[in-house]
């Protein structure tokens, strides 16, 4: 049984490997990874970063899944663990912009890898229902959705109604999406048009942005 870890990335910090967040969110996840590929006696574990281009900081060309292998490796080889984790594969997935792109582009990634799998998804705790609906929907294989709450900012404090709206939009959208392709096409620019206004918005209010973002766009968004 192969063990397969998809690690969704969570937005693009100035600098990762210093930034608080990140190395909460990356911390947690090595440490389940470690935990489980040892439970397993599994020492070629394969890890899988997704998320692409959502960088807010100009000239706007990183992703986010080169960006959390870059954190997660500088964990992955400190002396006293990389005996275990040296022969870790470690593949990239850097074209999506939404949870659902994420897991259809990692589908594609995970059908690749022969033999029996079973796949461990981490994600942003408010995302977990929305991941595992998707991932329920579109990986066939043996899955564990594995939520980490290591968000401080205002986005992890809006209200829980909130929240759950903005949540059931995105997953009523995402499977209209995986039933039309020419809707597909129009959710997909949806979160294109989300990253340049974030873009807009500057780094300084950036938590903010975010919220704004789905107040402006939830009722439109309902309605689609």
């Amino acid at each position: 049984m192969k063990n397969i870890f998809v690690i969704l990335g969570y937005g693009i910090p100035k600098d990762i490997l210093r930034d608080e967040p990140s190395r909460r969110y990356l911390g947690l996840v090595f440490n389940s990874v470690y935990k489980i590929s040892l439970e397993k006696g599994d020492k070629k574990s394969i890890i899988v970063f997704t998320g692409g281009n959502s960088d807010i900081f100009k000239p706007f060309k990183r992703t986010e899944a080169t960006e959390i292998k870059k954190l997660f490796l500088a964990f992955a080889n400190r002396p006293f663990v990389k005996n275990y984790t040296k022969n870790w594969c470690y593949k990239i997935e850097a074209r999506s912009l939404s949870t659902l792109e994420n897991i259809i582009n990692v589908n594609e990634v995970v059908k690749k890898i022969k033999g029996p799998k079973r796949v461990y998804v981490f994600c942003e705790f408010t995302r977990a229902e929305k991941v595992k609906i998707f991932t329920r929907r579109i990986i066939k294989n043996n899955f564990q959705i594995i939520p980490i709450d290591f968000d401080l900012s205002l986005n992890r404090y809006l209200s829980p109604d909130f929240i759950h709206k903005k949540e059931s939009v995105d997953i009523k959208l995402g499977i209209k999406a995986l039933r039309n392709k020419k809707f597909y096409s129009k959710y997909k620019d949806i979160f294109k048009e989300r990253i340049e206004f974030l873009r807009k918005a500057g780094t300084k209010h950036h938590r903010e942005a975010v919220k704004k973002w789905w107040e402006s766009k939830l009722q439109e968004l309902s309605s689609l």
